[in-house]
């Protein structure tokens, strides 16, 4: 084993696919961050001579473990995958990789989950690999949602050797502490005292800022955790980003991300005459595409995996994946 004090430990188990000669290897690795935390990773493959990209696949938020049963798609590889690749998912601190939704979050968890975090954690994890990984190509295609969405879009800042990314239901071009003032806790919508509610929420902001730990919670969530949230403006960073990005976010997100923060990014990157961007809102669907029918949801999988494997879409597949029609 290489990499002695790198490498602490390795599953790998190979599943063959029925009616396919090739195989799927599942990896298990767990490697030190710069301030000694574990970093957990998974790696799942074909069992194949040539080299493949790597699908980076980056989680939203919670503390569900990245090898829970995902219904909505996880874009695992498949034996007989046109395009072979690695997909590369990185484990949430303190969390065990098959936790479902609706457990009770570790202490670990609260303490070290940042949007900084996991920002760096990736970035360590993609290090480590392009001195380990023999049958790495050097590609990186990176798909996101949500505060993945958020921590995906830094990633790309600090590796512009990424060669596509979709970026999905992240919002950008408001911050999080906007998303409250002017969508969930004091819109402006005329029925109450607007400027006290301001007040107590930046009052909140302020403690939260103050002491960002992982005991005080906020939400149901840590004051660390909303520290490396509140202020996040991605149309700065991405205003400077040349990597062929993806925006994908759904007309009707408004409780988790506001589509209004989407159209604000998309509008900012229009201005300054950025050229790597796509944008697609998708008609009808809120946060996720769980509420599309199911052949929209077929449709926007594969069509979000299709231009990122290949930079290339079916137009059909997008018109009814993003339109309905």
């Amino acid at each position: 084993m290489r990499g002695i004090g790198l490498l602490l430990a390795v599953l790998m188990l190979a599943l063959p696919h029925a009616g396919s000669a090739r195989e799927l290897l599942h990896e298990e690795r767990v490697i030190p961050a710069a301030d000694e935390r574990p970093i957990t990773f998974y790696v799942d493959r074909p069992a194949i001579e040539e080299k493949v990209p790597i699908l980076l696949w980056v989680d939203g938020s919670g503390c569900a473990g990245q090898l829970r049963e995902m219904g909505w798609g996880s874009y695992a590889p498949k034996a007989d995958d046109p395009v072979p690749y690695a997909r590369v998912m990185v484990e949430k601190p303190g969390v065990e990789g098959a936790t479902p939704h609706g457990e009770e979050c570790s202490a670990t968890f609260h303490r070290y989950y940042t949007i900084q975090n996991r920002v760096l954690d990736h970035l360590r994890v993609l290090q480590h690999l392009g001195a380990e990984a023999d049958w790495w190509n050097g590609q990186i295609f990176v798909w996101a949602w949500s505060d993945g969405g958020d921590v995906a879009a830094q990633i790309v800042t600090y590796r512009p050797d990424i060669d596509r990314a979709v970026l999905g239901a992240m919002g950008g071009g408001l911050t999080m502490a906007e998303h409250f003032e002017q969508f969930w806790a004091c819109p402006d919508d005329g029925t109450y005292d607007r400027e006290a509610c301001l007040a107590d929420l930046r009052g909140d902001f302020a403690r939260i800022e103050a002491n960002p730990n992982g005991t005080d919670m906020w939400n149901g969530e840590s004051y660390a955790t909303w520290a490396s949230r509140l202020r996040t403006r991605l149309s700065p960073l991405l205003i400077d980003n040349r990597v062929p990005i993806l925006i994908v976010h759904g007309e009707l997100d408004f409780e988790n991300t506001p589509v209004d923060s989407a159209r604000q990014l998309v509008t900012d990157l229009q201005t300054a005459d950025n050229p790597a961007f796509t944008y697609w809102e998708v008609r009808g669907m809120k946060h996720a595409w769980g509420n599309l029918s199911e052949d929209r949801q077929i449709a926007l999988r594969q069509a979000m995996l299709g231009w990122l494997l290949t930079g290339e879409v079916d137009e059909a597949q997008v018109r009814l994946a993003v339109e309905g029609q």
